[in-house]
């Protein structure tokens, strides 16, 4: 049997599990209900108990990495902050997980996982200085340099998502306004689409037909309409690729890597939200660093649970 590590990766609705081998390859793959509302004691029960099952079965891990959407306190076990998790702050994640299943255990960020799954199985390690940038329901992020994950002072290194792109700009869920994931995020996309659709009750014929009941809108519809000519599900897009690489230019400036990629759900839009940015790129005059970036959408755009994996064999030196 391979060696083992165990990966999660929790969102707002579902927790992704896998069993991942040391070269990143999924032995087996899982999915439960988060269920935030009934706590983060019952989300622990519920994991343990799939786990257990999984052990039970063969499935032997060495070390278990845990991944969430929020700000992570990497060095305590603990989420500080989260928008889509009430009242999970402060449960000490780490240390309950380590008690119950007597394992070595690592918690991240979920962009910081996400990312580092990529860098590691997608781009074989190969370029030395990365950033991601997952897009879903929010837009988080993850630096490499030098072949490390960046996590900065306190852990937050990365959050592109809470960068600035208008002023004084769109509502953010964070509390703030015009940062980016307002605009790239799954519910400012989302925003943008009903209210060019309002504005224009004959525009979107194709957008309609496949999506009579605009609450049921997701930005894969979007996508669907726009390769099939719908013009406003292009605005939307063409709108959204801008604001993305207003946001993404700014952060390769500051880093100047040698690769940009893009994860997570919306990046399935591929060329829709890449040509946007590349013109972005392409317009800004001082633009070496701009021009020497390589961007592309990856593969796998849902490899959290991987990457946690991974990192718990990193952090844990097995």
């Amino acid at each position: 049997m391979s060696r083992l590590a165990f990966g999660v990766d929790v969102g707002g609705t579902f927790a992704k599990i896998a069993a991942v081998t040391r070269a990143g390859k999924v032995l087996r793959k899982d999915e439960i209900p988060t269920d935030p509302h009934a706590g983060p004691a019952d989300f622990t029960d519920r994991l343990c108990a799939v786990l257990g099952s999984w052990r039970r079965r063969g499935l032997r891990a060495e070390a278990l990495g845990f991944a969430v959407a929020g700000d992570v306190d990497h060095e305590r076990g603990r989420l500080r902050l989260t928008p889509n998790l009430p009242g999970w702050p402060g449960y000490p994640f780490r240390d309950a997980l380590r008690r119950r299943l007597r394992l070595p255990t690592v918690m991240e960020n979920d962009a910081n996982a996400a990312v580092w799954g990529a860098y590691a199985v997608e781009l074989g390690r190969r370029p030395r200085s990365l950033i991601g940038v997952t897009l879903g329901t929010g837009v988080g992020g993850g630096i490499v340099v030098d072949g490390r994950l960046q996590r900065g002072a306190t852990g937050t290194a990365g959050e592109i998502g809470h960068t600035r792109v208008a002023w004084p700009g769109e509502p953010c869920r964070c509390g703030s306004r015009g940062c980016l994931e307002a605009y790239a995020g799954t519910y400012g996309i989302l925003r943008l689409a009903r209210r060019l659709l309002r504005a224009g009750p004959g525009r979107g014929r194709v957008l309609r037909r496949l999506c009579p009941n605009l609450k049921a809108l997701t930005p894969k519809v979007l996508r669907t309409a726009a390769d099939q000519g719908d013009p406003l599900a292009a605005e939307v897009w063409e709108r959204t690729g801008t604001m993305l690489g207003l946001g993404l230019a700014d952060a390769v400036m500051l880093v100047n890597p040698e690769a940009l990629l893009l994860l997570g759900g919306v990046s399935r839009a591929g060329d829709w939200l890449l040509r946007p940015v590349r013109r972005v790129f392409r317009e800004r005059p001082f633009g070496t660093a701009l021009r020497a970036v390589s961007l592309r959408c990856a593969a796998d755009p849902d490899g959290g649970c991987v990457g946690a994996a991974l990192l718990a064999w990193e952090e844990t030196c097995l």
